[in-house]
């Protein structure tokens, strides 16, 4: 195999497949990644058998060929020396594992020879049949990802709630997100509906390593490929297993009837919840929101060490009642509302809280309350 290829071209395409490679597998070919090179193009893939990513870029191509290279080292290479967008040349020997990496353009004297595993051990993404996948906006999957990823849990014994839900219902697409303590739910229209079934789990993982696809174009496709989730962008694709599960039943959660709402600036807010997140004591970081006639007053304290306490006018008449939040919650709730004011719904101090946008119907967030 030998190829010229420009230098920054090649390491946002390691940059982009090297995220699934699980950092356990540092001493395994699953932490390598595969360069397939031929039709002057190049496509790169790698996977930890759960997730698989390959991106393509075009190259000068002299021989076609295969190889698979350690990721951190590939990574490093083009890190640290400075080729800037001079064209680099990748030789190969196809009797010798040991792969050449120099400056095409002779400009840099730096020369790396780095060896390689048998890329056949690395399998990654096959033929994908057409008919399983259809064309989606890029758009609307990232903000739906952006509402809800937040509230996913990354716990391994609570394995249903480690990924997104997502489910089809006509030409709506609905996006949930959970970790048992809060929950945030998203539905959009979409230009034709998922064969999702009854709902899938993508792993959080996996929504991670989407959201790079998804910022290299406005529409790609996405379905699913023998019971997995497919996402193509651009020149790259992801393939993915589920969670297998039962995801639970998420509308029992969202409080129909409360007995208050309160509409807050945004801005305002987030200002006074960053000042008392300073006083707010690990690990829960609580929050205590107090709401009083026509004013809401934002506490904090470490005992022993410091208090915080602001107030702000609102417009509210019913009788004082304080709900006490995991701090980090509420800071990652207002940060995904987009109006420069947000609802809370409530009823008392240990039922569901409910957080609206409300210039977006199709969007809620749910917080249980700490005891307080």
């Amino acid at each position: 195999m030998k190829f010229n290829i420009k230098s920054s071209d090649f390491l946002k395409a390691i940059n982009s497949v090297e995220g699934v490679i699980n950092s356990k597998q540092i001493k395994s070919v699953l932490s390598n990644v595969k360069i397939e090179a031929s039709d002057n193009s190049v496509s790169l893939s790698a996977t930890d058998m759960e997730i698989s990513v390959r991106t393509s870029l075009a190259a000068d191509v002299s021989v076609s060929g295969v190889t698979s290279l350690p990721a951190k080292q590939l990574s490093s290479i083009f890190k640290t020396i400075n080729f800037s967008d001079a064209k680099l040349e990748i030789n190969t020997d196809s009797e010798n594992p040991e792969t050449v990496i120099t400056d095409a353009e002779g400009k840099v004297g730096s020369k790396f020879q780095i060896n390689g595993l048998d890329p056949e051990e690395i399998r990654t993404i096959g033929k994908i049949e057409e008919k399983n996948i259809t064309d989606f906006p890029c758009l609307i999957l990232k903000e739906m990802i952006r509402k809800t990823n937040y509230a996913v849990a990354q716990e391994e014994t609570r394995f249903v709630f480690n990924g997104l839900f997502m489910k089809c219902i006509d030409d709506e697409l609905i996006v949930v997100g959970t970790d048992g303590r809060r929950l945030s739910k998203i539905t959009r229209k979409i230009p034709k509906k998922l064969d999702f079934g009854n709902g899938i789990i993508v792993p959080h993982k996996t929504v991670r390593e989407s959201i790079k696809l998804l910022d290299q174009a406005e529409n790609g496709k996405i379905g699913l490929s023998e019971s997995q989730f497919y996402l193509s962008v651009a020149h790259s694709e992801l393939l993915s297993k589920l969670i297998d599960g039962s995801y639970p039943d998420y509308e029992q959660v969202i409080p129909k009837n409360n007995s208050y709402s309160v509409r807050i600036n945004k801005d305002e807010f987030a200002i006074v919840l960053r000042q008392a997140l300073i006083s707010a004591e690990e690990p829960s970081r609580q929050i205590r929101l107090s709401f009083k006639t026509n004013t809401l007053v934002i506490t904090s304290s470490n005992p022993g060490s410091m208090q915080f306490e602001n107030s702000m006018p609102i417009e509210f008449s019913g009788d004082d009642l304080t709900i006490a939040f995991k701090g980090d919650y509420l800071s990652d709730t207002i940060k995904s509302i987009d109006d420069p004011e947000f609802e809370i719904h409530f009823t008392n101090s240990s039922l569901p809280v409910l957080f609206k946008d409300p210039s977006d119907a199709d969007y809620v967030s749910v917080i249980m309350p700490m005891k307080i």
